[in-house]
């Protein structure tokens, strides 16, 4: 049943990166605007509750123009449900503040976006490898805009869209230090898709690609710096490269 489980997590790894060089691919001859370097600071909590029951919190400072643009500030809580250490189902909330950020026209002014959203986490190794395979669905609210006569923008209403994201991260330790502690590797890619109001796949959005390395003080704490680079879809064939250095702060409790 695991080996079967592992094909078909690789078989679905494969298909989901396939189509997203599809669409890059198709990008290459069009316009792409280069963003200033973003600094991106997040934290992640967990508290488990017993081995079935888990909540997790997570928070995201996001700047621009390397420290000195306010971009996004995220707020995600979620309840999880473990039902063995290879699958986790989760149920989660967020709230998102977005602010304007150059090369990037949206927002043209600061904007909100509330969504819920349900999860499931597959995990499974490779010899000294660990792969996770994260597919989130996205219930989304948000602010939009309008333009006034005299050219500023103001909100007018609230939207709503659904979105899909896959995420796959690969994570291997790299030395065990005689202290305990270890350095590890991790990295991963996500690809987002916008879907219809049915869930059925409407255009791609995004892509992050991530490389870091982390500091395991214990196996409930890590600190990981890294680098990640994000590709945005504008439409009218212009695409936005964004370089971002992200260090992330995990701390898990038990309860």
């Amino acid at each position: 049943m695991r080996k079967k489980m592992k094909n078909l997590l690789k078989y679905t790894a494969i298909t989901m990166i396939t189509i997203f060089s599809f669409q890059f691919s198709n990008a290459q001859n069009e316009t792409i605007l280069r963003d200033d370097t973003n600094t991106w600071f997040t934290m992640l909590n967990r508290l488990n509750i017993n081995s079935k029951w888990s909540v997790s919190n997570e928070l995201h400072e996001r700047l621009g123009a390397f420290m000195n643009e306010q971009g996004t500030f995220l707020w995600r809580p979620s309840v999880d449900f473990h039902v063995n250490n290879m699958v986790e189902f989760s149920f989660g909330y967020s709230h998102i503040n977005n602010k304007p950020n150059d090369p990037n026209p949206n927002p043209k002014i600061g904007v909100v976006e509330n969504n819920i959203w349900e999860q499931v986490l597959l995990k499974h190794d490779i010899k000294k490898v660990h792969f996770q395979h994260r597919f989130r669905q996205e219930n989304r609210w948000f602010d939009t805009v309008g333009q006034n006569l005299d050219g500023s923008y103001t909100k007018i209403g609230t939207d709503y869209g659904n979105r899909f994201r896959y995420r796959l991260t690969v994570n291997t330790t790299v030395k065990k230090l005689a202290n305990g502690d270890e350095l590890f590797f991790q990295g991963f890619d996500e690809i987002w898709f916008s879907q219809t109001d049915k869930l059925a796949p409407k255009a791609f959005n995004r892509n992050w690609l991530y490389l870091g390395l982390g500091y395991k003080f214990n196996p409930k704490t890590n600190l990981q710096l890294g680098y990640m680079n994000q590709w945005d879809v504008l439409g009218n064939n212009t695409f936005v490269s964004t370089p971002i250095i992200q260090t992330t702060f995990v701390r898990n409790f038990d309860l």
